[in-house]
């Protein structure tokens, strides 16, 4: 299907240039809902172009909000949120009428009371919403290279801050407008700046504008991380100042401005829709909105679609989040700008430009507000009635508390209470002892509930709180999707089964990840239960997040000093020390040292082997870490047979790494990697692979090959580039390959790893079930190339059953599931890719690579479609266990019949020893969004033991 649609693209090029009859919508006047005030600049008197001809920088955009605002003081506040990664200002505009600006702190500070019923009654809210502005938060560039949306803001303000047309004066007076000027600047700026520089308006799409070079693409921020799903772990700079400033507000009503289908996307939602937000005043809302753009859009004679892609499931989109808030949270798609540029030719032969998809978020930022203010006292009350619905109905739900222990990583835990409260929920830490009757594993789905005691210093969240939905979304185990959206998509998947390989599929209608649980993404033990018990408890402040998060050294070391692998943050202690020049060990098998036993993976860092400045170095990480460490102050073990000085205590070298970045790389896998070991100060290189291929690894040790296009990842190396990579290898090199780097390694022609991708040709067990298999091979989960693959001549056929589902909300085109590979004989036999599960893996503790892991199981993420065979040369580190008793899936979908029997058996994990050196294979992202890290330990092993065994 999409050869057809290039190949009649390019005719209809060719066409369009040869007889020149391409026909562009009718140009739109930005200034017909006057008169103005003339005092007030226009956007283009500023920036000496006229709308849509040309792309505003951030900074001359500052210019013009700037100027607009010096001239209309008396409609028009500008407040700064904070800084970008790139120290760039996120900036507020609220514009309102003179005397709603005049008291807008009385304003706001009324409004938030709505947002807590347990202090505002029923009347005093009738009151408020009476005499009070509605608020609307209209929020611009989430994707940077959606650029529209950018100009459009622009065009916004300065109507609301000229314009004496009366409608205009109607939403001056009954709303408060915050206009967020850039929610993602450094994207933004990347893309404007490219494509200033390259563009010509060319409509064909291979001109060079519309080819985004892979180290400026816009969309995501500096971290290349999708601002638009980062609400749910709140990791970027970017999202914490809109938050912050979100909830500052309170707003009923926001509007996500994006880019770019086929033609413009307003609500209603597509199915699922979050079961947690009510209804029928969800629906009966976007409804409302929905009329009210589609009449502007009638008027205009615009093409626009409802429902149909963009749906309101997953709890971390713009739209959602708000919505999960008490607001009305919209998605809105413009058809021009970003990667269409200047010109777009579509496929009927008609030109798509920026100015018109300016103009239709112009319209619809407008039809919002004049809706907002026709409805403003009903909106208010609906965003109270929101909580004092919830807290009206927790009586009757079945999920009262959840309770998260900090003994798997107390560190962790703090930065996930920290995560809730940036997010207005209360948390409790229980200062005592205390029992349930009634408590629910999140290791198991659908587990019995049974009576559980917890100790003191637990952090309890009790739903009994205004933020009930939002904490309910974000932490219960599983969200069940609508009935019928499943049965249908169930259905779809029955009829692919029975197609022949040369038959087209259907598409399926997930657009996100099904599965999100923060505790059980954190790798964190918790309970949710039914009953709340009267134990003691004391509020978590902020000081009792630092000192949770804060680590220490006993004493001054006169022997070594012990590091514990008791959290996250002990194995980058460990690298940091490394990187720094210090010498550390680590103990591979039980340790006694300081009075105690300490298990393998313990660290050490004994003070005759290192410079005096160890202590310093030791005490600044520790404290700066969160890492609590032991002095020894003798050798001597007072049992067992291995003490600090013992032969089973192994010397490390420090980790040199470097990171693939490059055409093959999927740019948020690079980004999730990049990001995380950032914030904990480990440096690595980006590196391309024509440079690996020109000896760029001579002086590193360890290389990390993202998530990406298995296939471009073999055409960029080239066989002598992948005998280059295996003889560095083989010298003591370390590979840790990542998703579609993992199939990379799995391709036949490559032979980085003795495992086999189930279903695939290679697959010696292919249609086996998993209890037939022998008992000791092991499979592991499902690595899957980028959507983006482009064979090149001469690249394998990648070993792909099915493709992963590519989550990109907002990208202008519906995310597809391209058909199984295998004819209708093979049905589930071959795996079909599931759009996110969180699943049951089981511990190997016997290798290095699970180091600071000392449970049974640990909960993964699953989003792909394919699951690796046990490896047998190598260990499996993670596995499905096939003997397990209970089901894999702990939370989201999968597909029946299909999923489950063939995950059974499989590997999460994989270490591949070669030579000196290892190949060590993750099935999936162990950063994944910044949401899932509980295989963080081993990531971080497999950068920091390289060499050691």
């Amino acid at each position: 299907m999409k050869i057809k649609t290039s190949l009649f693209a390019l005719l209809v090029c060719i066409t369009v240039s040869v007889l020149g009859f391409a026909q562009s919508e009718e140009k739109f006047d930005f200034y017909a809902r006057g008169d103005y005030r003339p005092n007030v600049p226009r956007p283009q008197s500023i920036l000496r172009y006229d709308v849509g001809d040309f792309h505003t920088t951030y900074a001359q955009m500052e210019q013009v909000i700037t100027a607009i605002a010096a001239a209309a003081p008396d409609r028009v506040k500008i407040y700064d949120i904070g800084l970008t990664n790139e120290h760039r200002m996120q900036h507020l505009v609220a514009i309102s009428a003179p005397e709603n600006i005049a008291r807008i702190d009385e304003i706001r500070a009324n409004v938030a009371r709505l947002a807590d019923p347990r202090k505002t009654s029923a009347a005093d809210a009738q009151a408020i919403a009476q005499n009070s502005p509605a608020i609307a938060w209209m929020a611009y560039t989430i994707h940077g290279n959606e650029s529209a949306s950018f100009e459009a803001m622009m065009q916004v303000m300065y109507q609301l801050a000229a314009s004496n047309e009366p409608k205009t004066q109607e939403i001056l007076k009954n709303t408060v407008i915050l206009l967020l000027t850039g929610e993602n600047p450094d994207g933004h700026e990347r893309f404007v700046t490219w494509y200033n520089s390259v563009a010509t308006g060319d409509p064909n799409h291979n001109a060079i504008e519309h080819r985004e070079p892979w180290s400026i693409y816009g969309r995501f921020n500096h971290y290349r991380f999708d601002l638009n799903r980062d609400t749910l772990a709140q990791t970027q700079k970017e999202t914490q100042n809109m938050i912050n400033a979100f909830l500052y507000w309170n707003p009923q009503v926001s509007a996500d401005h994006h880019g770019q289908p086929s033609q413009f996307f307003f609500p209603p939602a597509a199915l699922p829709i979050n079961p947690n937000l009510p209804q029928p005043a969800t629906n009966k809302w976007l409804e409302t909105y929905g009329r009210a753009n589609s009449r502007a859009f009638d008027a205009n004679k615009w093409d626009y679609y409802v429902r149909d892609i963009y749906d309101l499931f997953y709890p971390g989109y713009w739209d959602s989040f708000p919505s999960l808030n008490g607001a009305i949270g919209m998605t809105y798609e413009t058809d021009g700008g970003g990667f269409k540029g200047l010109r777009w030719l579509r496929d009927d032969g008609t030109i798509a430009t920026l100015r018109s998809a300016i103009a239709k978020h112009f319209v619809a930022s407008m039809t919002t507000l004049e809706t907002t203010a026709a409805n403003k006292q009903q909106r208010l009350m609906d965003f109270y009635n929101f909580r004092a619905n919830a807290l009206a109905d927790f009586a009757k739900s079945k999920m009262k508390r959840v309770v998260i222990l900090p003994d798997k990583d107390r560190v962790k835990a703090a930065e996930l209470v920290e995560l809730l409260r940036r997010s207005k929920i209360e948390v409790k830490v229980a200062t005592s002892p205390f029992t349930v009757t009634r408590a629910h594993s999140y290791m198991q789905k659908d587990a019995p509930a049974v009576a559980q005691t917890f100790p003191a210093g637990a952090y309890i969240v009790d739903l009994d709180q205004p933020q009930r939905l939002l904490i309910k979304s974000i932490l219960e185990q599983d969200t069940p999707q609508d009935k019928a959206f499943v049965d249908d998509n169930m259905g779809r998947f029955r009829r692919n089964q029975m197609k022949g390989s040369g038959q087209a599929k259907e598409d399926y209608g997930f657009y996100d990840i099904t599965a999100w649980s923060l505790p059980l993404a954190f790798g964190l033990d918790a309970y949710w239960s039914e009953d709340v018990d009267a134990g003691s408890t004391q509020a978590v402040t902020d000081d009792y997040i630092a000192n949770a998060k804060r680590g220490s050294v006993a004493s001054r070391a006169q022997i070594a000093y012990i590091i514990p692998y008791e959290t996250d943050a002990a194995g980058v202690m460990a690298i940091r020390l490394l990187q720094q020049g210090y010498r550390v060990s680590v103990a591979t098998k039980t340790m006694n040292a300081a009075g105690r036993n300490w298990p393998r993976g313990t660290f050490v860092v004994r003070v005759t082997r290192n410079a005096e400045s160890v202590h310093d170095a030791v005490s600044k990480l520790a404290t700066d870490l969160g890492v609590i460490v032991i002095a020894a102050n003798t050798g001597f073990a007072d049992e067992g047979d291995t003490g600090v000085g013992g032969e089973s205590v192994y010397s490390l070298r420090a980790p040199k790494v470097a990171i693939i970045a490059d055409d093959a790389v999927d740019q948020t896998s690079f980004g999730s990697i990049w990001w995380n070991l950032d914030r904990y100060g480990v440096t690595l290189t980006p590196m391309s692979i024509s440079a690996i291929k020109g000896g760029g690894l001579k002086d590193y040790n360890v290389l990390i090959v993202p998530d990406g296009s298995a296939g471009r990842y073999f055409s960029s190396f080239g066989s002598s580039g992948i005998s280059s990579l295996k003889e560095w290898i083989s010298d003591g090199g370390t590979v840790v390959t990542v998703r579609g780097g993992s199939v990379f390694a799995a391709l036949k022609d490559v032979g980085l790893t003795t495992a086999k991708l189930v279903g695939s040709d290679a697959d010696e067990e292919k249609g086996k079930a998993a209890e037939d298999t022998e008992t000791e091979q092991k499979p592991e989960p499902a690595a899957s190339p980028s959507a983006k693959n482009a064979t090149k001549k001469n690249a394998p056929v990648e070993p792909n059953p099915t493709e992963e589902l590519k989550f990109d909300k907002a990208d202008g085109a519906a995310p597809s599931l391209p058909p199984i590979a295998s004819p209708s004989a093979d049905a589930n036999k071959v795996p079909v890719a599931i759009p996110g599960a969180i699943m049951r893996a089981t511990v190997d503790r016997t290798t290095y690579l699970t180091y600071g892991l000392e449970q049974n199981t640990i909960p993964v993420l699953l989003a792909s479609g394919y699951f690796f065979r046990y490896s047998k040369d190598g260990s499996n580190a993670l596995v499905f266990d096939a003997k397990s008793k209970l089901p894999l899936t702990i939370s989201g979908f999968v597909w029946e019949g299909n999923t489950e029997n063939l995950l059974k058996g499989t590997a999460y994990i994989i270490d591949e020893p070669n030579g000196q050196g290892h190949v060590i294979l993750f099935a999936e992202e162990p950063f994944f969004r910044g949401i899932f890290r509980s295989t963080t330990r081993p990531f971080f092993n497999s950068i920091l033991f390289n060499g050691a065994f």
